[in-house]
């Protein structure tokens, strides 16, 4: 308790001083004769007061500046709450051009081909397990029925092999399960198409005295009622002589990419005609 005590009296005794000061400083201010006194006190008070005022100035500089930095904070967290709501923005904005130019291109494939289609989104994809399918949600209820061709602008996607009410499961071009009647555009010969199950295919049944070229587009042929006549499947990367067999080796690329897939048609009725 002592110190305690101790440091009350010096407070005490501080404050009686610079009241002391105060007090002499105001009388020697108002008497008209300088004296040693007087300039001593006014020394000590000026100095004093000077201290006083740097010391009330820095107060007030640091408050400022507190106050500057709060609302720097402050004006920076609402400019980063801005930036990421134009970043959202511009990201939705973004999408929906992409998507808009996706439901273009397919708009104009069907405007250009006349058949009644269904549009689909796909909403799941299994491309690396034992069959290659892609999920869409359109289903029975829809009109879509197992065996319909589902496409792209960009050629054939697969055909559908189930269905529900409101999705069906497509096997792709690519599936070692997939075998669709094919015809090449240039010389007009018939094949099959059947997936490799590794990303391309091959077109089998054409022997070899056929020509057919690295280059060569492959169609549907329409036979067996498969699906309209003349779709895009894919273009052949090489064809080889097979020295054991009658029909040439020809390897097939899809113009489909099935791992960017989003939007696709499904091809309802082989008739063209308004849809």
């Amino acid at each position: 308790m002592r110190p305690v005590k101790r440091k009350k009296s010096f407070l005490l005794l501080a404050l009686l001083l610079v009241l002391v000061f105060v007090l002499l400083s105001y009388q020697l201010k108002r008497s008209q004769n300088p004296s040693l006194l007087r300039k001593v006190v006014l020394e000590v008070t000026s100095v004093m007061e000077s201290t006083v005022d740097h010391t009330l100035s820095a107060i007030k500089g640091s408050w400022h500046r507190y106050l500057f930095l709060y609302g720097l904070v402050d004006e920076n967290k609402r400019l980063q709450d801005t930036n990421a709501r134009l970043v959202r923005e511009v990201m939705e904005y973004q999408e929906a051009r992409l998507e808009n130019i996706r439901l273009q291109r397919l708009l104009a494939f069907k405007e250009q081909h006349k058949y009644s289609t269904i549009s689909a989104r796909v909403i799941c994809r299994d491309l690396s397990g034992i069959m290659k399918t892609l999920m869409i949600n359109c289903g029975e209820n829809d009109g879509v029925r197992k065996g319909q061709l589902v496409v792209v602008d960009a050629g054939v996607v697969g055909r559908v092999i189930e269905t529900t009410w409101h999705a069906a499961r497509v096997l792709i071009l690519t599936d070692e399960n997939s075998n669709i009647d094919a015809l090449t555009q240039s010389t007009r010969t018939y094949g099959i198409l059947q997936g490799t199950g590794k990303g391309t295919c091959y077109l089998k049944r054409i022997v070899k005295t056929e020509t057919v070229n690295p280059g060569d587009v492959i169609l549907t042929s329409g036979l067996a009622g498969e699906g309209p006549k003349g779709l895009a499947l894919g273009v052949v990367h090489s064809a080889a002589h097979n020295k054991t067999s009658m029909f040439l080796d020809i390897e097939v690329v899809p113009f489909v990419d099935f791992r960017r897939l989003e939007e696709v048609l499904v091809i309802t009725d082989n008739r063209q005609g308004t849809s």
